[in-house]
């Protein structure tokens, strides 16, 4: 059993409890919410939920000094060439590593996207919840080849310990996967996370079949001599495959055409957006007021070390308050937390609930709970301590993984 008494409890982005008091049981399960008794020692902070990372691929590494960073197409060949370059055991290193930053940074719960199948191994071993995409390639794939990928993927999974995340598949891209992989993902019926409409070129082959993707599919001699284009942009082309739904997660989004975003919110598809990416690559804020204001469920990730300074999620919402200064303090969080767990289909995340795992992190309080709140969420302020299950993780240096 154990207990936590604050000056305020978060059990969500808006419901907040002022002297607030949480209690555990010894499985580290939620047990009570409730305001804390008169002459109760109040802690003077905050209690948050813990955040969700809602797109991350924790095992890329870093790119090499050297390597571009503003033409997208020369910077997925440096991705491909450190991948390569990267051993297995440095892999693990670098999974174990990315684990270990989100918990002490207040996150328990990650939409990872794992193109290796090393990932899922890893997350086995670890208390952070959420859904594990297994990545899927193969622009050139007809319909029995991407059938037989998929059942070669199935056969990857880990037997022994329960993985504690959910499964899900990450058809990569509408430029790096064929419509038979498209659609033979979405009949699995499984939650599926893509990246869409990232970059101009992007819709460029879609819509003629030409551009630096074309070019790229054919010297990684992906490129089918058949191929045509559906003429249509990334989204309308998702739709026409029958993989927006619910289940559907996209990515980026950078690229919306017209009519576009009320495709997404009629299917009830969410949409993670990446900061750290939008800024390395120098990209324009997309409208993710307006995608609210039609209720599309929009989250925040921190995408790779190859297209950011650092896996933080509370540097994601610094630099979300900069994107997006309109939003309120409340509508950030709920990006990190709430919209995070939607986006993952993990809905019982992001808040604190009776039954609950007792996941928490601890900012440092103000006046109102709305003072501290969007403090912390501009960057002024950083998580003091965080609990997993109950139980308080080792304080980390100042500083080092904001």
């Amino acid at each position: 059993m154990g207990a936590f008494a604050a000056r305020f409890v978060a059990l969500d982005a808006t419901t907040v409890l002022s002297g607030g008091l949480i209690r555990w049981d010894a499985r580290g399960r939620i047990v009570s919410l409730r305001r804390a008794p008169a002459g109760t020692r109040l802690a003077d902070v905050c209690v948050l939920p813990a955040l969700v990372n809602a797109h991350a691929h924790l095992q890329l590494p870093a790119l090499a000094a050297t390597a571009p960073t503003r033409t997208f197409v020369a910077w997925i060949h440096s991705v491909l060439q450190a991948r390569q370059a990267t051993s297995a055991a440095a892999e693990r290193q670098l999974l174990r590593a990315a684990i270990a930053d989100q918990l002490h940074l207040g996150v328990n719960a990650v939409g990872d996207i794992d193109s290796t199948g090393t990932s899922a191994e890893e997350l086995r071993h670890s208390p952070l919840r959420g859904r594990c995409y297994r990545e899927l390639t193969g622009f050139h794939l007809d319909e029995r080849a991407a059938r037989a990928l998929l059942q070669e993927r199935d056969g990857e999974r880990v037997r022994g310990r329960p993985l504690a995340m959910q499964g899900g598949w990450s058809p990569h891209a509408p430029y790096s996967v064929s419509a038979a992989l498209f659609r033979a993902a979405a009949a699995r019926g499984r939650h599926l996370a893509i990246h869409c409409a990232e970059v101009p070129e992007e819709q460029q082959l879609l819509h003629s079949g030409r551009g630096a993707f074309a070019d790229l599919l054919r010297e990684l001699g992906r490129l089918p001599a058949d191929h045509r284009a559906p003429n249509l942009g990334a989204v309308r082309w998702l739709e026409h495959l029958g993989v927006l739904s619910a289940r559907t997660s996209l990515i980026h989004c950078q690229e919306l055409e017209r009519g576009d975003s009320a495709r997404i919110a009629a299917s009830g598809a969410s949409i993670v957006v990446c900061p750290g990416t939008i800024e390395y690559f120098g990209r324009a804020a997309p409208p993710v007021p307006a995608w609210l204001a039609q209720g599309i469920p929009v989250a925040l990730g921190t995408d790779s070390r190859a297209s950011n300074t650092t896996l933080s999620m509370p540097a994601e919402l610094a630099r979300a308050s900069r994107l997006w200064p309109g939003l309120a303090p409340e509508t950030l969080f709920a990006m990190a937390t709430r919209h995070g767990a939607r986006a993952v289909g993990c809905r019982g995340l992001g808040q604190l609930r009776i039954g609950g795992r007792a996941d928490f992190c601890t900012v440092p309080a103000a006046a109102t709970f709305r003072e501290a709140l969007a403090a912390w969420v501009a960057g002024a302020t950083a998580v003091a301590a965080v609990h997993v299950a109950g139980r308080r993780l080792p304080t980390v240096k100042a500083g080092s993984r904001r």
